[in-house]
């Protein structure tokens, strides 16, 4: 029978046959194989079992859509040729094109001329021949891979890097596509040989393998190459192994080990070099071995308990900085569990801290244990609040005194709003500590004592906002005003200072009790405090807001050290501005410490971040001209700049800088300026990094890093 220029849709049966006696089991099978076609004009020949389908044709089997100008299909040999503009869409999404194909076995497997097929991300694969050995294995025959674009003006444009190889065997059920004697080219030109290679389709996610190099320059190491190889473990684990050379300094191996639990995560970070002592500061020129370990890790122990660690330890202090491992001068291991129960909240820690400043001693200190407990009550018949902050603390140093400490904190606060809108808060605290110190005396070893501290306070403070609307923004202006009464001791010399040795005055600190950060110095005397808070606060997200604030000690002494701004009866002036002047783009803050007698700023600080769609910069500048420093002031002035340019849809340009401007020659602290080259199929950036931080053993370092990743060959 035959159709001519007719849209004909039939549903044929692949696997039935002329009985009607059928099981149901069968019946089942035949429909998961039956197929729809839809085509101009369909011929169907039955003495031969041959049908044949012209013009827009369209086959539909399972997960499979073919396309072609022709199809033809013979019943009883199971195979369907395909000619003209031929496609295959499969169900992952990629999509197969040649102008002759002869697929069988329900278009599982055949042969294929001229080979093209666009993969899900938009990956190519081209070959002479391909031949379908199953339903999700592919052979190809002098074959092409490329993840890139190219223009649609030029389809015969070289992509930016392909690879070519003999023979590539796609293999869609372990996800892996294979090279056998493939050159890699960049630009058309090979740069690269290899008799065997094999990456992850783009489908997957995660897949073991080399990835892209480490590749710099350095003044101290050299030049540094290293080559990391990523292994998956399982679906919760994996690991990552880098070996890196350098001509100057050594090798070093780092690893890094990650798995997650159905409850928790564990990470370990390690690394071990072999390194030349001559860079300790010494004329030797023999080899040890240096390591360092950053271990952390948390699990959830039940509804209310969490726990974790993070250890931190180098075999010596600039170990991390020389191999660019990590910045940090301060080493901090941590066990800790933490609970947290409706009103209560209770946390047992342990700490070791390890200086790797060579002006600090570098004694390691132990903090073993850290138990702190709090509580906030309900509300009482009164209307007001109780809490409970307890904490107990022991802390053992090598060399210099021990303390052990225990402390609780009990407040009550009532607040109470005026019929007038004026907002009256009442605070009550009662602080008491214990303290047992140990070798107190850097010469007697045992010299020990106890010595114990009860300290009250009773604070009053009243808030008066008065706020105004108009048409499109809210304006608020709120004075505010304070007063604290506290007895005239509290600090005995006794009383052991570990942390609170280091204090600013801002106006974070103008309206606290106690404006010690802990718990070891408390705020003696009697003061008034006031200030004066504004803002506009405009309906499409702007926003203007100032804060200037002032204390007045009326009774008693300073209990704070030179320079920190309070060591007068009428304090610094403080304050804070902070500008939006649209809800995105530009937000701007100014911070201030005045001395009103001298007129002099003691702390000018000025932060600002600007966002675009191609670029965003922010930038921090202090100025200090006065600071308490553990009793020594000091003055400084720093800036800091960050950035980022998209410079073109494939460009972009990262920057930042720290600059000590209280340097005679304006010290550049830190720099670095990045360029980044980024397309669908590769990345390429250069990194310049400039250190003058200098310490002992590290010296002032200029670093130059590359980093080249072809995608699907070497992601992270």
């Amino acid at each position: 029978m035959k159709f001519t220029k007719l849209f004909a849709v039939i549903l044929i049966a692949l696997s039935a046959n002329n009985t009607l006696k059928q099981s149901k089991a069968q019946e089942v099978n035949a429909e998961k194989k039956s197929a729809l076609l839809i085509a101009d004009e369909i011929v169907y020949d039955e003495s031969f079992g041959i049908l044949t389908a012209r013009g827009n044709v369209e086959l539909s089997q399972n997960s499979h859509i073919l396309r072609a100008d022709l199809i033809s299909y013979n019943r009883k040999a199971d195979t369907i040729i395909a000619i003209g503009n031929v496609s295959i869409m499969q169900s992952s999404g990629d999509i197969i094109f040649s102008e002759y194909m002869e697929l069988n076995n329900q278009l599982k497997t055949g042969t294929i001329n001229n080979f093209r097929s666009l993969l899900a991300d938009g990956s190519r694969l081209a070959a002479v021949r391909a031949r379908r050995t199953s339903a999700h294995r592919t052979e190809l025959e002098k074959a092409i891979f490329s993840p890139c674009s190219i223009c649609d003006k030029d389809e015969s444009k070289t992509p930016l890097w392909q690879i070519k190889a003999v023979k590539v065997i796609h293999d869609e059920i372990n996800k892996d596509i294979t090279y056998n004697f493939a050159t890699i080219e960049l630009y058309g030109f090979p740069i690269a040989f290899t008799p065997y290679l094999r990456h992850p389709d783009p489908s997957v996610k995660r897949s073991s393998g080399m990835l892209a190099p480490t590749i710099g320059l350095s003044d101290e190491l050299g030049i540094i190459y290293g080559q990391p190889y990523y292994y998956v473990i399982d679906d919760a684990s994996d690991l990552l192994i880098e070996p890196r050379i350098h001509s100057v300094g050594g090798p070093i191996l780092l690893v890094n080990y990650r798995k997650q639990f159905s409850n928790g995560e564990i990470e370990l970070d390690n690394s071990i070099a072999y390194v030349k002592q001559s860079y300790k500061g010494t004329a030797s020129k023999d080899y040890a071995l240096e390591w360092h370990a950053d271990w952390t890790g948390k699990i959830k122990i039940n509804e209310s308990w969490l726990g974790g660690f993070d250890f931190e330890q180098a075999s010596q202090s600039s170990y991390l900085s020389h191999y660019n491992i990590s910045d940090s001068r301060l080493l901090i291991s941590k066990l800790y569990a933490e609970r947290f129960h409706q009103r209560n909240y209770t946390s047992l820690e342990a700490y070791q801290f390890h200086n790797l400043e060579s002006s600090i001693h570098p004694d390691d200190t132990m903090i073993t244990p850290l138990i702190r407990y709090s509580y906030i009550g309900h509300q009482d018949k009164y209307g007001g609040h109780t809490s409970i902050d307890a904490n107990l603390l022991s802390i053992n140093k090598k060399s210099g005194k021990n303390t052990h400490r225990v402390s609780a904190i009990t407040r009550w606060e009532l607040q109470s709003i005026s019929n007038a809108g004026a907002i009256y808060t009442l605070n009550a605290n009662l602080q008491t500590d214990a303290y047992y110190v140990t070798k107190a005396s850097e010469c007697l070893n045992d010299d020990e004592y106890i010595v114990g501290r009860i300290f009250p306070q009773l604070g009053l403070k009243w808030q008066y906002p008065l706020i105004k609307r108009s048409d499109r923004s809210t304006t608020v202006i709120e004075p505010i005003a304070s007063l604290v009464l506290a007895p005239l001791e509290g600090n005995s010399k006794k009383i052991p200072n570990e942390g609170s040795q280091q204090f600013e005055f801002d106006e974070t600190k103008l309206f606290r009790l106690n404006r010690y950060d802990d718990t070891d110095k408390v705020t003696t005397g009697s003061y008034l405090n006031y200030a004066l808070r504004a803002g506009i606060y405009g309906d499409d997200g702007s926003s203007s807001e100032i804060l200037i604030g002032q204390s007045y000690r009326f009774y008693g002494r300073c209990s704070f050290d030179c320079a920190s701004g309070l060591e007068e009866d009428l304090s610094d002036l403080v304050g804070v501005l902070s500008l939006r002047p649209t809800s995105g783009p530009l937000k701007l803050t100014y911070r201030f410490r005045l001395d009103p007698e001298e007129a002099i700023f003691n702390r000018n600080e000025v932060g600002f971040y600007l966002s675009q769609a191609r670029f965003h910069l922010g930038g921090n500048y202090v100025s200090i001209s006065r600071y308490s420093d553990n009793q020594s002031p000091v003055s400084r002035e720093q800036i800091e700049l960050y950035g980022r340019l998209t410079v073109s849809d494939h460009w972009s340009v990262d920057a930042n800088l720290s600059n000590d401007l209280s340097h005679a020659h304006d010290l550049l602290l830190r720099g670095k300026l990045a360029l980044t080259y980024t397309n669908e199929c590769l990345l390429f950036g250069v990194n310049f990094q400039r250190s003058n931080i200098s310490d002992e053993d590290i010296k002032a370092n200029d670093r130059v890093m590359f980093r080249l990743t072809l995608t699907h060959l070497g992601e992270s």
